[in-house]
């Protein structure tokens, strides 16, 4: 417990009463430094009766880098106090508010990075009515969040197929010829056929992708797991859009196969904790993200390219899009 700036200021007053009452005999300033005495040691025990003030939060919701969440803690006590919510480097935010307690703190927290974050504890610098006392408290007060990597759109509506899916599971077995319809493409064309029937026949192939799991494998040198993150989880989540079970491996931890919103968060879960590393199954993948400090390439069945090429924008992530 020290006296504010308000509170020093009145104690300096006080004494230079006493000091001219007794340098030049006037009694009446003694009448106006008891008083300010009087009021700078009230202020003293109003702050210490008041105690530690104690705080009840709720949880963060998970989210994407980017995405802004409310939080809201009841701070109980008394007096006047000064709060702040102390945030991890991955959150940003402003977190201090003075309020007369008992009272209910709210602002927003922007995220900013991926993996866990954690927002506490609360630290409340609690005064007393005038302000001319103050006691700091440290409240162990936390919520921990986790955070997901962003979430890239790939290039075009059937990118995903064309880029990640070889071409000889792409297109699986001839299933039957039907008449052209506009916009078919012309490399399916059965041009024999359609020569003896003088109408456009077009082969149609079973499509047994839904069927198929894909085995995607991250690996990323030290300093580059973000990117690895962010390029495993965009490649995952397309994936499981165009209905293929997905499989993932990093360098600490794997997901089984699966489909759906709860495998999905699984996926989205272990990539926001991945990092940087080797994996054993990237020789088994049919999908391996590689990041180094030469950025961040995709590697489908000997073919290799950079991950920044099969991506719609990287300035727009679309997490939000996702659900975690």
């Amino acid at each position: 417990m020290r006296p504010t700036r308000r509170g020093f200021a009145v104690l300096a007053v006080a004494v230079a009463a006493l000091l001219v009452s007794a340098r030049f005999g006037q009694p009446g300033l003694t009448a106006v430094a008891g008083p300010l005495f009087v009021g700078v040691f009230a202020a003293a025990v109003q702050v210490r009766w008041s105690g530690a003030p104690t705080v009840e939060r709720g949880r963060l919701r998970r989210g994407f880098p980017g995405e802004t969440k409310p939080v809201e803690f009841h701070v109980d006590g008394s007096g006047i106090a000064t709060v702040t919510d102390r945030l991890s480097e991955g959150l940003s935010g402003e977190t201090t508010v003075t309020r007369s307690l008992p009272a209910t703190v709210t602002y927003r927290v922007t995220y900013t990075d991926r993996g866990e974050q954690q927002a506490g504890p609360v630290e409340a610098t609690v005064t007393d009515a005038l302000g001319l006392v103050a006691e700091r408290y440290t409240i162990e007060s936390r919520t921990n969040v986790l955070v997901y990597p962003p979430v890239y759109r790939l290039g075009g509506t059937d990118a995903f197929a064309r880029t990640f899916t070889p071409e000889n599971e792409d297109r699986q077995s001839f299933d039957r010829l039907r008449e052209y319809v506009s916009g078919d493409s012309l490399r399916d064309v059965h041009w024999k056929s359609s020569a003896k029937r003088e109408d456009l026949l077009v082969k149609e192939f079973t499509d047994s992708r839904s069927d198929r799991t894909l085995l995607v494998a991250a690996e990323a040198r030290e300093g580059h797991a973000d990117e690895m993150a962010a390029a495993a989880a965009t490649i995952a989540m397309a994936a499981l859009e165009s209905g293929l079970a997905v499989e993932l491996a990093v360098p600490n931890g794997a997901v089984e196969q699966g489909y759906g919103d709860t495998h999905r968060t699984r996926l989205l879960e272990l990539l926001a904790r991945a990092d940087a590393g080797r994996t054993d199954r990237a020789d088994d993948a049919d999908v391996v993200v590689t990041a180094n400090g030469d950025g961040v390439t995709v590697s489908v069945n000997g073919r290799r390219q950079s991950f920044a090429d099969v991506t719609a924008s990287r300035d727009n992530p679309i997490a939000g899009e996702v659900n975690g």
